[in-house]
């Protein structure tokens, strides 16, 4: 029996999945789990923080579907202040912060054997885990490349400074190796699916008679895609869901948006879609987005088609690209989704066997970078 505790900006009672729910909910079933989530505040909130849902939660254990959860909340937190004169005073609120850590994280630090550790805020904590508790296996859970997503160079720094400390840096794609110190506890695990969802019939969400398609999640978020594409299709109801304040002078009848929802429930738009779409923003998008992108396999495992950036394409059969901002090749990529014949199939692991890969990945030859 493994006692786990995760560390994230994510909250497992969350609508909105990641990847680190669905390994949560496996190591919730291997033995006692907790979940902290860190980085919420007032300051977050006045941001559009997507755990606003939760914050009168905050502040309290609270146990759902056998894990423990707990969502720090304080009047303020350390972020990324962008200015080298500032450098000081940032690195001082984040020491600050850490030595605020509540007493049930400490607790649970000390009483786990596994700790996950996801990138992000997350790893400004590594070296207090390590102090706290010795022997504790510590995981890291590289989701995004700290640069891609902005962190504070406090955050940066800490990371590379307490990289050895880390005992696995779980990748799931290998396009997130160049961005790690070293490679010498570094293994491959792509991101899992649940295939029986896709198994079940879901009641149709969408207007009958009318072409409908879905874009899921907030990621690097363009909307000048559905501006572009709901005037070029007024034939097409662009249903957006979870986008939040990026959706914002979106303005137009056949677009639809959606306040986020739980994971199930988005399943129904999933499965009655035309086709979805990944609107991603041209920002220099990194490679390893090409094998994160939640939303492209679940297009996938529904078997629909996706529409999407040309540096999405990676080649994956059903899927359209088109150029940011480009009107025809926004047309195009529409009207191939639409005339789309191809075998769309998810080649992937179920989670119970991605989990075991990063527990155990001595056992799989293939976890090797």
């Amino acid at each position: 029996m493994t006692r786990s505790l995760f560390i994230s900006v994510h909250d497992f009672r969350s609508l909105r999945k990641a990847s680190i729910h669905f390994i949560a909910a496996e190591m919730a079933r291997r033995g006692p789990t907790a979940f902290l989530s860190i980085g919420l505040s007032d300051l977050s909130l006045r941001r559009g923080d997507t755990r606003a849902n939760l914050a009168a939660r905050a502040n309290r254990v609270e146990t759902v579907d056998g894990v423990e959860c707990y969502l720090w909340r304080m009047k303020w937190h350390p972020f990324n202040m962008r200015r080298k004169a500032l450098a000081p005073l940032e690195r001082g609120l984040f020491w600050l912060y850490r030595q605020m850590l509540p007493a049930i994280a400490r607790r649970w630090i000390r009483r786990a054997d596994t700790v996950f550790i996801e990138s992000g805020m997350a790893p400004i904590f590594i070296r207090d885990v390590r102090k706290l508790n010795p022997t504790a296996r510590i995981i890291y859970l590289m989701s995004d490349d700290l640069e891609v997503v902005g962190c504070a160079d406090t955050i940066k720094n800490d990371f590379v400074r307490n990289f050895d400390m880390i005992d696995t840096v779980r990748m799931p794609s290998r396009y997130l190796l160049e961005r790690l110190p070293h490679a010498r506890t570094a293994v491959f695990a792509p991101h899992g699916i649940d295939r029986s969802i896709a198994d079940k019939t879901y009641p149709d969400p969408y207007t009958p008679g009318r072409i409908s398609c879905v874009s899921i999640g907030s990621m690097l978020f363009d909307k000048t895609f559905f501006q572009i594409a709901a005037r070029l299709r007024p034939d097409i109801d662009f249903h957006i869901i979870g986008a939040g304040r990026a959706t914002e002078g979106l303005d137009a009848p056949n677009i639809i948006i959606h306040p986020e929802m739980a994971f199930e429930r988005t399943l129904s738009y999933l499965q009655h879609a035309n086709f979805g779409i990944a609107p991603y923003r041209d920002a220099n998008t990194p490679r390893y987005l090409l094998d994160t992108s939640l939303k492209l396999r679940q297009f996938a495992l529904f078997g629909i088609p996706a529409v999407c950036p040309d540096f999405a394409l990676n080649d994956t059969p059903g899927r359209y690209g088109y150029r940011p901002g480009d009107s025809h090749s926004i047309g195009q990529a529409i009207a191939d989704a639409l005339r789309s014949s191809d075998v769309i199939e998810l080649e992937a692991h179920g989670w119970p066997e991605i989990v075991q890969r990063i527990l155990t990945p001595e056992a799989y030859p293939d976890t090797h970078v």
